[in-house]
């Protein structure tokens, strides 16, 4: 007979496997038809209290953890409910993670708002240069005199436009051989730069009268050179320009392997030795598109032949010029990339460390600001309109072509409402044996230029 379950051989419950019930149940001998107590365990056999042991003693295992943790915790009694969680308690976990979140922009927007707060206080405006337009109405010096200093007129420039003037310094002979102006209107976006040669015939006081000689001469003769420079451009411009910068040439170098080097396509092989230059130059980069780093982007820049005469500038020093705004311009559009953006400390660092100006810190940052919203199309690079071909006394000098300036000029660097026109440039120029002198004089005297036999 069998009582509970199983095939009825040797199952745990069965009448003659020899097993018998863990619980302690009479077993039936049919050999008399009696029930007797199952008195022999085998508790080695039963699988099925194996495995209940086992549960048991990892539930004991488990209480006692939490019962650590508790007692770390500041005590307190687990039960098995406590590893459930509501329904409630799911609600307000998931409405936390917004209010969370929330928290988080807030915190944030609040960072945000603090720092452009200081950038507004730290960044300023640069001022503009008081004063209008020269105004030459008044009578002409004598041959003999200095130039004459124009008084200003009464126009103002317009609201958010600056002009500079740039220029790079040759340490040897403190001479200005690389001359940049240029206007920047922030409000229409627009950043032109006009390039003036070298060798530019200006009307100053010197027995040779180039753009690259006022500032040289005027330290020469004890003066800081600035004001004597600011002098000259205010006579081709006509007006006195609000930021200047006068650049060691090595700053340019700093400021390209800042940003890790200026892709170029070099136009030809430029192999050129100078051993007699102080310090001595040599200039050696492969042709073809290439990473220039700062070193190979100024000797680039430097380059005027080479050795066997292969290769030159059959336009001279302005071909020259036309090339150096191609590596500006691409020194420009490449400065503006986004990936640039964490490098313009060191780029500030490479230009403050190498020139003298009146712009401030945070002059630069609100310009700098202005500048990266500009594309490479916002960006023009030009030359004075000019002759190369000019000759005084034996001495070559690039010659103005005056009218055709002061269209460009009007177009590219005016800063004011009104048009500028010659009464308000004191320049001359000599072609084709006729001088053409815009206020009449010729400073010095025509008498007053070197002559070169």
């Amino acid at each position: 007979m069998q009582l509970f379950g199983g095939n009825g051989k040797k199952g745990r419950h069965s009448a003659s496997g020899s097993g018998s019930d863990r619980d302690g149940f009479e077993r039936y001998d049919s050999s008399d038809g009696k029930y007797s107590a199952d008195t022999e365990k085998h508790w080695d056999d039963d699988y099925d209290y194996n495995r209940r042991y086992m549960e048991r003693m990892e539930r004991l295992e488990q209480n006692q953890r939490y019962a650590s943790r508790d007692a770390a915790n500041g005590g307190g009694q687990r039960f098995a409910s406590d590893d459930i969680i509501s329904r409630e308690e799911r609600q307000r976990t998931r409405k936390r993670w917004p209010r969370r979140l929330l928290a988080t922009f807030l915190t944030l927007a609040i960072v945000i708002v603090g720092a452009y707060a200081g950038y507004r206080i730290w960044a300023q405006r640069p001022s503009q240069e008081q004063g209008g337009l020269n105004d030459y109405s008044s009578a002409p010096p004598e041959e003999t005199g200095i130039a004459a200093e124009a008084p200003q007129s009464a126009e103002s420039k317009r609201e958010g436009v600056w002009t500079f003037f740039i220029a790079g310094i040759d340490v040897v002979g403190n001479h200005n051989d690389t001359n940049m102006v240029g206007m920047f209107d922030t409000v229409n976006g627009k950043l032109n730069i006009v390039n003036l040669p070298r060798d530019m015939l200006v009307n100053v006081n010197l027995n040779i009268k180039k753009i690259n000689q006022p500032y040289a001469a005027d330290i020469n003769n004890g003066g800081d050179g600035i004001d004597a420079l600011k002098d000259c451009i205010a006579d081709i411009l006509g007006y006195n320009v609000d930021m200047y910068a006068l650049i060691d040439i090595n700053a340019a170098a700093e400021i390209v392997d800042a940003i890790d080097g200026v892709y170029f396509d070099i136009p030809y092989d430029m192999d050129w030795d100078a051993p007699d230059q102080n310090p001595p130059l040599h200039i050696h980069i492969k042709a073809g598109p290439q990473v220039l780093d700062g070193e190979n982007f100024v000797n680039a820049m430097r380059f005027r032949m080479s050795n066997d005469g292969s290769h030159t500038y059959a336009g001279g020093d302005i071909q020259r010029i036309q090339f150096q705004q191609e590596l500006l311009m691409a020194l420009a559009s490449q400065a503006l990339q986004l990936g640039n953006i964490d490098k313009i400390g060191d780029v500030y660092n490479a230009i403050m460390n190498n020139m003298v100006t009146n712009v401030s810190l945070g002059n630069v940052v609100y310009l700098l600001e202005q500048f990266m919203k500009l594309d490479s199309d916002d960006i023009t690079f030009q030359t004075i309109p000019n002759r190369m071909d000019g000759m005084i006394n034996g001495l070559n000098y690039v010659m103005p072509l005056i009218d055709d300036w002061l269209v460009m000029l009007n177009e590219k660097l005016n800063p004011f409402n009104v048009e500028i026109t010659e009464e308000n440039i004191n320049m001359i120029s000599f072609i084709d044996g006729e001088w053409t002198m815009t206020q009449g004089y010729i400073a010095g005297g025509e008498d007053s230029f070197a002559v070169i036999s």
